[in-house]
């Protein structure tokens, strides 16, 4: 099996230009979307060439709200005055930069190895540069399991 068998192409993306602020509320338009469903919310960052850039998890945006966050708080007006400091912010400024992917031939023994020492929640999927696919934890888990979906 290889990773064109368990990818998926239906793959969120954004330009490295994409303001933290729109990022985020693509984010939540897809959050339950059921062609994202089982797939950890999440957007694959291209650059101006369409490549791969890096990407943009919710992790990544909340370590840039709390990064230099003087003092802590949990009351609306705190969190909006981080959500003020980097809302405007291209989200290359705060996504996780050369990430690591797989092409379309690559062995899913390969992929499970980069998710078991990384932790990834998905790994995109390319064909030179271009992004073609991407492969979320969840399906990875389905496609080695395929075996207990028959019934008893």
């Amino acid at each position: 099996m290889n990773a064109r068998d368990i990818m998926v192409t239906d793959v969120p993306t954004v330009s490295v230009r994409t303001s933290v602020a729109e990022a985020v509320r693509m984010l939540k338009s897809n959050f339950g979307d059921e062609s994202f469903m089982n797939a950890a919310p999440g957007l694959i960052v291209l650059n101006e060439r369409g490549g791969l850039a890096g990407i943009l998890t919710p992790l990544s945006i909340i370590t840039a709200l709390l990064d230099g966050a003087a003092t802590s708080g949990t009351d609306e007006a705190f969190f909006a005055s981080l959500c003020d400091r980097i809302k405007d912010l291209p989200i290359s400024a705060v996504m996780e930069h050369q990430p690591i992917s797989v092409t379309q031939d690559a062995l899913v023994s390969d992929v499970i190895e980069l998710f078991l020492t990384h932790r990834f929640q998905r790994v995109p999927v390319v064909d030179g540069k271009r992004v073609v696919g991407v492969i979320y934890r969840s399906r990875l888990l389905f496609a080695m399991t395929k075996s207990l979906e028959v019934a008893p």
